[in-house]
């Protein structure tokens, strides 16, 4: 997958044959998104097109609202993988700013994705708004696309059957935001297609987890959604930081989500104990190696211990806990 990052100003991209692309932010890359973008490369292929996404960075409400980043699904190198995984040929990521924010639609259609970008179909779901002040939709602008030579073709998004049975609900990321944030774990990763994963670079911390028997992994969840603080069932892979391919089989893990205040922690961070980690033959130094942690199930709440004894008790008892629900996997 070739990446291109284009802003507003810059030349034509290089782009050697017409594309059909799918538009959108694509945070999470779910179920929903997954028809859109088969929807976009089956066409692509069938009219030999070059098959692409066009997705935005910064992601629009972070530019609108700067104060409340901490929302994201997956971080920039997993979204890249998950679409690369689908077979998009391009990725291109327009810059978000204020001469892209003050675009018409019409200008956004004919001078950036036709003229710029060489594309002559985009797929977007139903609800897709575009443009200075969110203006353009995909029905009031088809006429004037067509008219361009921009095919504006309509994907009708994955539905789900809604939390209380009745009726259906459309796959979107904010839905699977709130399941996640509500501790519905489990329902999230069925919309999401796969277990919700946190991804990043490992941080040496203060240790503590070492010194209580059970070494741990620590991610800063930054701009990562954040799910209930507590103690979560999970698995672990190392990431290649070169290729974006995982390293090794899937370890099984234990995690903490949450400040620690037992040992008076401030970030928020996920913490990781690999079980059993000497008998799965992979480097024990996991510090500075990108990591992938999926998360898998619920076991408690955050709970501030009154000693690190009792701490290292609950520890022992969590991580059997979870051995049992690996050992049943």
């Amino acid at each position: 997958m070739k990446i291109i990052k284009w802003k507003h100003g810059d030349q034509p991209t290089v782009i050697d044959k017409k594309i059909a692309i799918a538009i959108g932010n694509f945070d999470g890359v779910h179920k929903g998104h997954v028809r859109l973008l088969e929807a976009a490369k089956v066409k692509a292929l069938e009219n030999d097109l070059a098959f692409g996404v066009v997705t935005f960075d910064p992601h629009p409400r972070d530019f609108f609202n700067f104060n409340n980043s901490s929302f994201k699904l997956l971080d920039r190198q997993e979204k890249e993988y998950q679409l690369a995984k689908i077979g998009v040929e391009y990725l291109i990521i327009i810059e978000f700013s204020e001469a892209l924010k003050n675009c018409t639609p019409n200008e956004f259609l004919s001078d950036i994705l036709y003229q710029q970008l060489n594309v002559v179909k985009m797929f977007a779901g139903a609800n897709f708004r575009f443009g200075k002040n969110r203006e353009g939709t995909i029905q009031n602008s088809k006429e004037f696309s067509q008219a361009i030579g921009l095919e504006i073709i309509t994907v009708d998004l994955e539905q789900t059957k809604s939390l209380d049975g009745k009726d259906k609900t459309v796959i979107s990321s904010q839905s699977i935001r709130g399941l996640i944030s509500n501790g519905e774990l489990e329902t999230a990763n069925t919309l999401l297609g796969r277990n919700w994963c946190v991804t990043g670079i490992v941080k040496k911390g203060k240790q503590q987890g070492r010194e209580l028997g059970f070494p741990t992994a620590n991610l800063d969840m930054g701009y990562f959604l954040k799910p209930p603080f507590g103690v979560y069932v999970t698995k672990l892979k190392i990431i290649d930081h070169k290729t974006n391919k995982t390293i090794n089989d899937w370890l099984p893990s234990i995690s903490n989500i949450g400040k620690r205040p037992t040992v008076s922690g401030d970030d928020i961070n996920i913490e990781t104990h690999v079980i059993d980690f000497e008998n799965h033959g992979v480097d024990i130094n996991l510090y500075n190696k990108r990591i992938k942690v999926e998360l898998l199930k619920f076991l408690r709440p955050e709970i501030k211990f009154s000693s690190l004894l009792e701490l290292k008790k609950q520890i022992g008892i969590d991580t059997q806990k979870a051995k049992k629900f690996h050992s049943l996997k």
